[in-house]
This record gives structure tokens, sequence and C-alpha cells, in this order.
């Protein structure tokens, strides 16, 4: 009877007949139906039936390795499993690649201190505050020159006209306006100035800047900027009041282009008022700047009076007006 040998199924650990011819050869577990290859850990077959019998050293032994099967649903799982891994590996390299371009990316940079976005005829300028002093944020105040009005005193003047918001909830007591004239190079030619005294909470007011300069110099661009000093005025803020609208009539004498805005000012302080600084910009039909004036008026407005002031502008037809801005602040107190 030819020697039978038992081997024992890796897959399940049980024993199972072998026979000698099948030492080499691939055989299925009679227990778990796993395909096992029966090799032995000698140099030939003969050498493996005789461990089997027990006739080689100790050393030389019997082994079986498995041959993994894998059923059919096993290779759809993995196949999906390989999908995932390497869509997942995609949007990490995408994800890397994302960070190294925003890091090489320039950044953005804020404006240099006392700088805001240059403005040209069109093209509005926004100031940023400027940083030599203590002032509040850039959302606090806001600062924008629509236009340069040229021409003034025989060419001498130039106006920065546009408006000023008080966006707190507190008075302002004083903000220091200065906007840098540039020619066509981008070249600061000099800076126009203008001093908004006791802006109140949510209160949008014209602003016109002054530059003095040669006749022969003209600047085309503009840029703003502001500056609330740290230390205020120390007088309490004089309350001055539009008593009604303001009105705008040419000067019969002076051309068609020259005249002047009145307005009555009430003073509802306790103290009198002196002098009285009145700005005005006039818009036309489509709300755009058609001209503007700012001068101070020497009045004496007692406590609970009004009286009429009046400013004299030029280089604005009195046919293009359709509205008058005027604010009144109290100076020289």
């Amino acid at each position: 009877m030819a020697d039978v040998f038992r081997a024992q199924c890796k897959v399940c650990g049980k024993e199972f007949k072998l026979h000698p011819d099948q030492l080499g050869r691939e055989v299925r577990c009679p227990y778990c139906k796993a395909i096992c290859k029966i090799l032995p850990q000698t140099e030939t077959a003969r050498e493996a039936a005789e461990a089997l019998r027990g006739e080689v050293p100790k050393h030389r032994t019997v082994t079986t390795h498995r041959q993994v099967v894998m059923p059919r649903g096993g290779v759809r799982h993995m196949s999906v499993a390989v999908v995932w891994v390497v869509l997942i590996g995609i949007v990490a390299i995408g994800l890397v690649v994302l960070l190294v371009v925003m890091a090489r990316r320039p950044h953005p940079t804020a404006p240099a201190p006392g700088t805001g976005a240059v403005g040209a005829a069109g093209t509005p300028g926004t100031a940023t505050p400027r940083t030599s002093a203590v002032a509040p944020t850039v959302e606090s105040v806001n600062l924008e020159i629509e236009k340069l009005v040229q021409g003034i005193r025989n060419g001498t003047r130039t106006y920065a006209v546009g408006t000023i918001t008080n966006q707190t909830s507190a008075m302002i007591r004083e903000v220091e306006v200065e906007v840098g004239i540039l020619d066509a190079q981008e070249q600061e030619l000099g800076r126009a100035e203008a001093r908004v005294l006791d802006l109140k909470p949510g209160e949008k007011a014209p602003v016109v800047a002054i530059w003095e300069h040669d006749p022969s110099v003209v600047g085309v661009k503009w840029v703003p900027n502001y500056n609330t000093p740290t230390a205020p005025p120390a007088n309490p803020p004089k309350d001055l009041v539009l008593d009604g609208e303001a009105w705008s009539l040419p000067d019969s004498g002076g051309g068609h282009d020259v005249g002047r805005v009145t307005v009555r000012v009430r003073n509802r302080g306790v103290t009198a008022v002196n002098a009285v600084e009145m700005t005005a910009v006039m818009r036309g039909a489509d709300g755009s700047v058609v001209g503007a004036a700012r001068d101070a008026v020497m009045a004496t407005i007692m406590p609970g009076k009004a009286e009429e002031i009046a400013v004299r502008y030029e280089r604005c037809p009195e046919r293009l007006v359709g509205s008058v801005q005027v604010r009144v602040q109290a100076v020289g107190q």
C-alpha cells in the first residue's frame, strides 16, 4: 500500500491525508476547500517524502503554502478601494499645489502712510488716515474727492472738492484734510488743505480743500488723506445750523460764471459766534460737481439768533447749478 502522509492546511488548520505523488502540486483542502501547494523545504521531492516518513534530520520539514483564491466579489471591492485611493491621492496633490501657488502669490500692500487711492477726472479718490497721529479707523471717516475746480483767483487757487462722512456714533471734533495734487506723471505738485470741525455722528458734509499755487502749475490727479489730531479743540463745539435752504445768484457785474451762495445761519449755542466759515459745493442736475466755494465771513451771531452770510464763487455758470450743498462752522474762537 502506498505511503499516506498527513499535511496541515494553513487556512483552516486541519490535517488531511496526502500521497507522495502530491508533493510539489496544488491540492484542495477537503475541509475549507482552499487550494494549497505542498512544497517541502528540501532539495527534492524524494527528500520531502523521506521527511514525511521521519527518515530525515529534524531540521528538514514539509510545509504547505497557501495560495490565495480571491472570490469574485472581492475583486470588485478591491477595485473600488483602489479607485478611492487614487481619488484621495489626486485631491491631496491638488491641495499641495494650491498651497504652493498661494504661498508664492504676492500679497496686496496697504497704501503708504499719508496717501489714499489716486483719483483723476471721473475717478474719485478715497482717503486713508495718516499714521502720524492717533486717528480713527479707515471706516470711521469716509473722505471722497470728486473733482478739481481750477482757475480760481486768476489761476492761483485750486479747489479739491468732494464729501466727508462721519461713520461713527460719536462727534469727531476735528479732521485735517490734505489732498496731494499730482501732475500727469503722478508727481506731487502741492497739497490742498481743509479743516473740518465738529462733524456730527452720521453727518455727510461737503468739503473743499484749497491749494494756492503759481498760475502756470496745473494739477490733473489727486491723492486724498486725512488726520485727526491727538489733541482736539479745547473749546466746546459751537452749535450752528442752517436756517432754511441755501441759494445761489449770479453776480451781475462779474460775468456769467461768477456769483454768490447765501444761507441763513442760526446759533443754537450759549455763546456768541463772531466768524463763520462756509463751504459750498454746487452740483448739476446729474449730481456731479460743477463749482465750489469756501471762505470765512466775519459775522456776529448771538445765541438763539440767525444771520445771513454769503460767499463768492467763480468758474461756475449759474445755468449748470441744480443744487447747492452748504456747511458752516465757527472759526477763530
